[in-house]
């Protein structure tokens, strides 16, 4: 039977279409009746990650050209959706141009909050044809996927990052052969990551841990589990739109994520998010992590620089996730605002954030050989990208996500077993509908 959300989410993107319609459209849908204020300064809220430090540099070229300030404010990821959603529901916005994260998609566009920005891509003569098909549709509405809101940023897509000289150890390879039969290598499966972890951790008494790991509440254990989801054949739906976060595939993946943070990760990790993790991994004290491809970078100077290579998340089918520029309803000046988007987006500084290390999600620039030669891992990041799956686009997806987030620290900490938490989370997905 088909999914009611789903059917709930393409009435809702009609109504707000239709209303949109109504009030009658300039250039990116700004109303026609309604004079712009232009403004000497724009006001962008952004995450605390090293992109957004990117940003902040590549903005001062925007004020040299225009005279037009750009303001970030950069903050926890924790304290973003509650404080964009404030300034988009009042009567005019503080941010100019907001950024929005996958899976708050569905729910900006749907409730109206931004405008479409066809009209400013067309007019302006702005190629969106250069971005990833992967990236593209993860940004896009699901009950309106022709109408564009959003331009992408930057991907967060998941990988499994490995230490090269971990599993070039034959040490590590003769011990895991004679304890388990099979040969040592990168794990290729959800399984074999969980055994090669557990292993790990075991053979060096815990002073090299198999993985680091982030189960915090809600965001970075909900992300994490849905590698393990996707990679167990799981998903949130199927694909004729019924939940499906209960399934027996997604159980196990269930099962296999507590084991690997009881039993593989470090003590504490049921409490630890990027940043903890992190300081893990580029520390040497674990020997894999299901982490941003984009990481890499950010190993320079640690105790694992040049040690550290990328695949995909076991399964083959890593998380997809990122970020896109929009204009707010309420923003006063769209015009200024559309110009910061197309400046900030333009090749040559995408290509000069990615040289620093950033994350691009234009197809030419993952290929400049500028950007290969600083990174040339970027090739098979590309690769890691293109076959990621994305989490389903509908505006109820914050809440379930908080719903999921709180029920898989149940399960991590004990309190209900893998089955009983991910039956509580489909029970109140079904009472969304």
């Amino acid at each position: 039977m088909k999914s009611k959300l789903l059917k709930n989410a393409l009435a809702i993107g009609l109504a707000v279409v239709m209303s949109i319609g109504v009030a009658g459209c300039g250039a990116g849908g700004a109303s026609v009746s309604q004079p712009q204020e232009k403004v000497d300064a724009i006001h962008i809220l952004m995450e605390a990650v090293p992109d957004t430090t990117y940003v902040q540099e590549a903005a001062e070229k925007f004020t040299e050209q225009t005279g037009v300030k750009v303001e970030i404010e950069a903050v926890n990821y924790q304290t973003m959706h509650e404080k964009i959603v404030t300034e988009m529901t009042a009567a005019t916005s503080s941010y100019d141009v907001v950024i929005c994260d996958h899976s708050w998609i569905g729910e900006f566009a749907e409730a109206g909050w931004v405008i479409p920005l066809d009209n400013y891509i067309e007019s302006s003569g702005f190629d969106t044809s250069v971005y990833l098909d992967s990236v593209k549709q993860m940004m896009s509405c699901a009950s309106d996927p022709d109408t564009t809101y959003f331009i992408p940023f930057c991907t967060y897509t998941y990988a499994l990052l490995y230490r090269t000289d971990v599993f070039e150890n034959e040490e590590y390879a003769a011990a895991y052969k004679e304890a388990t039969g099979e040969d040592f290598g990168v794990p290729a499966t959800i399984e074999e990551y969980v055994n090669v972890a557990k292993f790990l951790t075991s053979y060096t008494d815990t002073e090299l841990y198999g993985a680091a790991m982030q189960a915090q509440r809600s965001d970075p254990i909900t992300m994490e589990y849905t590698n393990f989801l996707f990679g167990n054949g799981g998903d949130y739906y199927d694909e004729s739109g019924n939940i499906a976060i209960n399934s027996p595939e997604a159980v196990q993946a269930l099962e296999y994520y507590v084991d690997c943070v009881n039993n593989a990760a470090p003590e504490g990790s049921a409490g630890f998010g990027f940043d903890e993790t992190l300081a893990v991994f580029s520390s040497g004290k674990a020997a894999m992590y299901i982490g941003n491809y984009w990481m890499i970078p950010q190993l320079a100077g640690t105790e694992v620089e040049g040690k550290v290579y990328l695949t995909d998340a076991p399964g083959g089918h890593s998380n997809n996730g990122g970020w896109g520029w929009g204009i707010p309803s309420n923003a006063k000046d769209k015009d200024t605002s559309w110009q910061f988007i197309e400046y900030i987006e333009s090749f040559e500084v995408a290509k000069e954030r990615a040289i620093k290390g950033g994350s691009p999600t234009r197809s030419d620039v993952f290929s400049d050989p500028d950007v290969l030669a600083a990174w040339p891992y970027y090739q098979d990041a590309l690769t890691i990208i293109s076959n990621a799956k994305a989490l389903p686009r509908m505006p109820e997806l914050p809440q379930i996500l908080e719903i999921l987030g709180r029920e898989l620290s149940e399960a991590v900490a004990g309190s209900k077993s893998p089955q009983e938490a991910l039956d509580t989370v489909a029970q109140e997905m079904e009472a969304m509908t």
